[in-house]
């Protein structure tokens, strides 16, 4: 009778082993399939960003000190313009 259950509970060990090792390979193989999914997933965004056009459709608003420059440098050309046409 002691033998019968050291083969049952060799039996039970080395199916609960296979078991873990499944589990393990079923995890395994679910995370490769995510990654792949993923990079395949970046490329797609990677493409769909450099391939399409930016929807700037209004000027970026500029701070002080640029809009002071700008309008600098059309008083200039103003002057340049006036002292051309004398």
């Amino acid at each position: 009778m002691n033998f019968f259950k050291l083969i049952l509970v060799l039996a039970v060990l080395a199916l609960a082993a296979f078991g873990l090792m499944a589990a393990f390979g079923f995890i395994v193989a679910i995370a490769k399939v995510l990654i792949f999914l993923g990079v395949i997933a970046l490329a797609g965004f990677g493409a769909y960003k450099l391939l399409s056009k930016p929807d700037r459709t209004e000027t970026p608003a500029l701070d002080p000190a640029e809009a002071e420059l700008l309008r600098t440098q059309q008083l200039i050309e103003e002057m340049r313009h006036k002292q051309l046409m004398k």
